[in-house]
């Protein structure tokens, strides 16, 4: 029989509460903390319209960094001190959607898409955010120590534009004399190609275009004053590449 010394017996009991907290939380499956978590989840963004200041509190680490879909990156606190009801005239409901979770232990990763249905005085307007949380298990209770929001870029519904207008902006535009590119008009529908690869620009006005799928960059023709031409400018997050008319 194999005998403990008191001071590795002291080594062991206070282990054995750590290896047990591991243990459970190991032994949970991925699909009862998902579901677990994405009860969580859908409680946090109904307690958005309302401004639930206490369950927010409750739910978040007091160290939890959360980004939200402008870029900025806020503190538990000050995210706290910010939220508020939705403005009269203002009803919203938040969906969470399509989760996917990835577990580690006690730390969990949950992806899914907040989908949103604002109506602001009577004119209903639908967004879906990309939400990527990371929880921990402290003891009983998930806590969420990271929050990052992205706002899933869509396109807007086009409208028509007159054949005779969409012509003017045809022709060849060019980044350098290596790399070209062809604006056509083709039974009323407005194309560019590229290396071969033709696609349509649908109008958002007389000379702003979208490509389908692309809710992130608008194309747009804007004439040179110096030269009276066209120049192709693509604008993406506020940068601007601009493709000049080919001499």
């Amino acid at each position: 029989m194999i005998k403990l010394s008191i001071k590795n017996k002291a080594k062991i009991s206070l282990a054995l509460p750590v290896l047990f907290s591991l243990q459970v939380v190991a032994q949970q499956s991925p699909e009862k903390v998902l579901k677990i978590l994405v009860q969580k989840e859908q409680n946090l963004v109904d307690a958005v319209a309302t401004g639930d200041k206490t369950l927010w509190n409750a739910a978040l680490h007091d160290s939890c960094i959360i980004g939200i879909e402008d870029g900025t990156v806020m503190t538990k606190s000050k995210f706290i001190e910010d939220l508020s009801p939705l403005p009269k005239g203002y009803v919203g409901q938040i969906k969470v959607i399509e989760p996917k979770l990835k577990l580690y232990n006690n730390t969990a990763v949950l992806s899914y898409i907040a989908d949103e249905y604002l109506e602001l005085y009577n004119q209903k307007i639908h967004t879906q955010y990309r939400q990527v949380n990371t929880w921990m298990k402290m003891g009983k209770e998930w806590k969420a120590i990271m929050m990052q929001v992205f706002e899933i870029p869509k396109n807007p519904v086009p409208v028509s534009i007159a054949e005779n207008i969409l012509k003017q902006y045809t022709g060849t535009y060019q980044l350098s004399s290596e790399r070209k590119c062809i604006v056509t008009v083709e039974n009323g529908k407005l194309f560019v190609e590229k290396s071969g690869r033709k696609t349509e620009l649908l109008a958002q006005t007389e000379n702003v275009f979208f490509r389908n799928g692309d809710g992130r960059v608008d194309v747009l023709f804007l004439k040179d004053e110096a030269t009276e031409k066209y120049k192709m400018v693509e604008r993406r997050e506020g940068e601007d590449l601009v493709w000049t008319a080919s001499l």
